[in-house]
């Protein structure tokens, strides 16, 4: 990932950790600026909304939170030009049963921090202060060895209340891990049999979440009369959802 003149690898650190168990991954920090840089590592929750927007919470503030759990070995580094710095991410699980009955995610918060002179430096003091220029996440999962169900449900199929070339596909993962979904339409034409494939669209989903894509029925599709076949693929060995609707291309 870039974001201004810096490199963070890898964006996402996946843990599979039991009760009571430590595991650590490193993140690599690079400074593609010709300064030296110094950089601050926080921690926040996040959730993503119906239409896949991220929505960032305070830390320990949601349900399925482990940003308690998280820790650094230094939450600031400071990196010389085109040098990186590796930082220890460790995950601390509690002993306890119930902290592993589900999937737990968290967000790491990478910004600059900027030395700043303040009126004293007159004196032979220098002030400094922390000012955010930018600031990238990097995505924490922690899914437990015992939690592996996955499962998917397709809700509806129904035509945009604005825009009649789009159709809504509503899911909701019913599943205990995340999934990384795939959605298409299928076409038939009822008159000639002719079938038409259009175009998949992936996305994430966490557990309990409940995801709403848009698709659009390219302006390129014959008319007449078709049914429609809303299909969700979320992992090789389950079967598909599918859902099913019809409409008349004018």
């Amino acid at each position: 990932m870039v974001a201004q003149r810096i490199n963070v690898n890898p964006t996402i650190l996946s843990f599979n950790a039991s009760a009571g168990q430590s595991a650590t991954q490193i993140l690599t920090v690079t400074n593609l600026s010709d300064k030296v840089q110094a950089y601050q590592l926080s921690l926040g929750d996040w959730i993503r909304d119906t239409t896949g927007e991220h929505r960032y919470y305070a830390p320990n503030t949601t349900k399925r939170s482990c940003a308690a759990w998280v820790s650094f070995d230094n939450p600031v580094i400071e990196v010389e030009p085109q040098k990186s710095r590796d930082v220890r991410v460790t995950l601390n699980v509690p002993a306890d049963s119930m902290a592993t009955k589900e999937m737990k995610w968290a967000m790491i918060f990478i910004q600059n921090v900027k030395e700043q002179t303040g009126d004293d430096n007159k004196a032979g003091k220098m002030k400094a202060t922390i000012k955010e220029i930018y600031r990238i996440g990097i995505h924490v999962y922690q899914t437990p060895p015992t939690v592996t169900k996955k499962e998917a449900k397709a809700i509806s199929l129904v035509q945009d209340k604005v825009n009649k070339d789009l159709y809504d596909f509503t899911m909701v993962n019913t599943g205990m891990t995340m999934l990384d979904c795939k959605v298409r339409l299928v076409l038939t034409d009822l008159a000639s049999g002719t079938e038409i494939k259009l175009e998949e669209q992936a996305f994430p989903v966490f557990p309990g979440g409940i995801r709403l894509i848009k698709l659009e029925i390219p302006k390129t599709v014959p008319k007449g009369k078709y049914s429609m076949l809303g299909i969700l693929e979320y992992d090789p060995d389950m079967p598909l959802e599918a859902i099913e609707s019809s409409f008349e291309k004018k």
